[in-house]
């Protein structure tokens, strides 16, 4: 995998182009999370792989644990789809 670090969009932690596998984008969000545990570098590193198609392609469809049990509830087919649901808690 090859990281990019020159991304600069504030509020963002980073970001893939799911066609696109390999190159994942890191901005300054990323670099003030924690190493590992909920909202971690560890965790957004799986959360952007898994938008890859070629790893399932995931969609945002809500950010959050809180969201994404409540998506789970509402409608679970989305919260299926949702990287947030499927890696909110990643074992890094």
């Amino acid at each position: 995998t090859t990281y990019d670090c020159t991304c600069d969009e504030s509020g963002t932690y980073a970001y893939v182009y799911a066609d696109e596998p390999g190159y994942v984008y890191l901005c300054p969000v990323f670099w003030d999370a924690p190493a590992t545990g909920t909202d971690s570098q560890a965790g957004t590193i799986v959360h952007e792989q898994s938008h890859f198609t070629v790893n399932g392609g995931t969609s945002d469809h809500v950010y959050g644990q809180s969201a994404a049990k409540s998506l789970a509830s509402s409608n679970p087919s989305q919260a299926i789809d949702n990287a947030e649901y499927v890696f909110s808690e990643p074992l890094l």
